[in-house]
């Protein structure tokens, strides 16, 4: 689990694959993130990976096709900046959102512009996801927790404040480029617990003795609300 409050950025040092085993990532890790050991768990732009080995400023670890076919970390070329942050503890202040890093799905920057100090950013996603996201609520984009300012038919919109954008992939986002996405996890969870609860609570329709649809007080009643 992480909070989507990216620590720094590494380099990306190549990736490995061979037969009869995933690729191995190799990332160069500058000294402020502290000492990491292996079995730790590192979201690198957003993805939760676990350390195999360590070496003098540098970690490898195992990447699985999935992962690379779900996220842009096979898009990534010798030398470019990869998001960091390592799971939170007990003690670690909580000041993003909930981050599993377990990345849905790669977005498309469609647009890039300034509003005053901050940058913003429009990301289309792939259509089915929508349902999860909604204006301010939360979003994590190449592991970064953002908050979402519009939604469109099949984009939505964040602002990133200047320390984000200077401190973060962010700079080295521009149109076109491909960033990870995971939808908000309390929104996930909502979703498929109406979906697995029948037809009438998202069509409206009748069951039993209510009308099936969905109310705050049937929210509160089933410990959502």
């Amino acid at each position: 689990m992480f909070t989507g409050i990216v620590e720094t950025t590494g380099t990306f040092d190549g990736l490995t694959k061979a037969m009869g085993r995933a690729a191995r990532l190799g990332v160069q890790v500058p000294s402020e993130v502290g000492p990491l050991k292996i079995g730790d768990s590192v979201a690198v732009n957003g993805v939760c990976l676990t350390v195999i080995e360590v070496g003098r400023g540098t970690v490898a670890m195992d990447v699985l096709e999935e992962t690379l076919a779900r996220t842009n970390l096979g898009d990534l070329h010798s030398g470019a900046r990869v998001n960091l942050e390592r799971a939170p503890t007990p003690a670690t202040h909580l000041g993003g959102h909930l981050v599993t890093g377990h990345v849905d799905d790669t977005g498309v920057v469609l647009g890039r512009s300034r509003a005053g100090p901050d940058w913003v950013y429009e990301i289309g996603v792939d259509r089915k996801y929508m349902p999860f996201i909604a204006p301010k609520g939360s979003m994590a984009v190449d592991g970064v927790s953002l908050t979402v300012v519009e939604t469109r038919a099949a984009s939505f919109v964040v602002h990133v404040i200047p320390r984000t954008f200077e401190h973060t992939t962010f700079k080295d986002r521009d149109v076109g480029g491909r960033v990870n996405i995971e939808v908000d996890l309390i929104a996930r969870y909502i979703a498929n617990f109406i979906k697995r609860s029948g037809p009438g609570l998202v069509e409206g329709e009748q069951t039993g003795a209510d009308s099936g649809k969905l109310t705050k007080e049937f929210l509160a009643e089933h410990g959502f609300a």
